[in-house]
């Protein structure tokens, strides 16, 4: 082992002659304090590799030093070791508890010599070890928040995607709501102006969560855009969603979609859903369903997509949602559930879509409290106010 810088202390001139003479030859830096109160004073401003104190000393005595060592932060890393001539067991643990990392007796023959050199190579080690994991973990660390600062910099990103409702042009009202699981989410929503009073609105889901869903969601808003500008039904445009997906989604992933043109002045909704939750009308005569196909987007296999049409009446309020809200599980287990939320939906249809949107996202964190959902929100609110 190449020298090393090694702080010793002892009170016996004797004894810091003879080692440190000892530690020289065997090509260590030796610098010498002459007790306790000294060698914590050398040691914070040598920073040595490794401490031998005696054990008995005025002022601060060996276990003294060592505590005072192990309470600096900047001096903790450094290995101490404590040489004396007491053999008692509670010396030991004295000396162990204050934070020593060995005992060893002073060398006073040619064996005990070299015991002492190997116990200070094998401190020693540990020493390098315990620093280049320190090395390590600060390189993780700094990794890890650069990580951080990147994804909270997509979240934002992201999020600045995701539009705003559009000022309304007719009796409709809405309201949107995006919660990921993680900083990046792979729901996705867009709304699109088609003419001067009709909205076309996807919400889609890819599947998993995290940076690659976040990216592909963003490719299904970028492939959905020109198909919208074409004014296709909502089945159409989900099946040239999935041929165009086809081409950007990796092996394994996919995804579900709902689509609806909203007439803004009369209320009227064509729709048409893949593998997706169905839609939900709730108002004063009860709730109804906007049924979704089955299958999954971006794998080619949607050769064509029925839809259907329905119409808000005054007083009603359709929510389109992602499976991240009925699949939302409490400590036991226990699915949030469509059912759980149309008697929300119901208990409330009347009221601001703002004000649902809170009812409904107070209702999922209190059913998973202390956790929270495992899978991404999304939510839309459409409503046609009572007169």
């Amino acid at each position: 082992m190449a020298g090393r810088r090694i702080l010793l202390v002892d009170d016996s001139s004797t004894m810091r002659r003879m080692i440190s003479s000892l530690l020289k030859d065997e090509g260590h830096d030796v610098s010498t304090a002459v007790d306790g109160q000294d060698g914590l004073a050398k040691a914070r401003e040598l920073l040595p590799e490794l401490i031998l104190s005696d054990y008995e000393m005025p002022e601060l005595d060996g276990p003294g030093l060592c505590s005072a060592i192990k309470q600096d932060k900047l001096l903790r890393g450094i290995p101490v070791l404590l040489l004396t001539t007491l053999g008692e067991t509670q010396n030991k643990l004295t000396g162990l508890d204050a934070g020593a990392d060995d005992y060893i007796q002073k060398p006073q023959n040619p064996g005990e010599i070299k015991e002492l050199f190997a116990r200070i190579r094998a401190a020693l080690r540990i020493a390098d070890l315990r620093n280049e994991l320190a090395e390590r973990n600060r390189l993780l660390e700094a990794a890890h928040q650069k990580l951080n600062f990147e994804l909270e910099l997509a979240r934002k990103v992201q999020r600045a995607l995701m539009p705003r409702p559009p000022k309304p042009r007719g009796v409709l009202r809405m309201a949107v709501s995006y919660t990921p699981a993680n900083q990046l989410g792979g729901d996705v929503y867009d709304i699109y102006r088609l003419d001067n009073n009709r909205l076309g609105i996807l919400v889609a889901d890819v599947s998993g969560h995290g940076v690659n869903s976040a990216m592909l969601s963003g490719m299904v808003k970028t492939l959905a855009a020109p198909l919208t500008i074409a004014v296709l039904e909502p089945g159409e445009l989900l099946a040239g969603l999935d041929v165009a997906g086809e081409q950007f989604f990796p092996e394994g992933y996919f995804c579900t979609g709902f689509y609806l043109i909203a007439d803004e002045e009369t209320g009227l909704l064509r729709y048409a859903g893949v593998g997706h939750p169905p839609g939900i009308i709730v108002g004063p005569n009860g709730s109804r369903t906007l049924q979704s196909n089955p299958g999954l987007l971006g794998v080619g296999m949607v050769d064509g997509t029925a839809g259907g049409s329905d119409r808000l009446q005054p007083g009603e309020s359709l929510i389109l949602y992602t499976d991240g809200l009925p699949d939302a599980m409490d400590p036991s287990d226990v699915l949030f559930g469509e059912e759980r939320l149309v008697t929300i939906l119901q208990a409330h249809h009347g009221s601001d879509p703002n004000a649902i949107l809170d009812l409904v996202d107070k209702a999922v964190m209190g059913h998973t409290a202390p956790g929270r959902p495992s899978d991404d929100i999304n939510i839309v609110v459409i409503q046609y106010p009572a007169q």
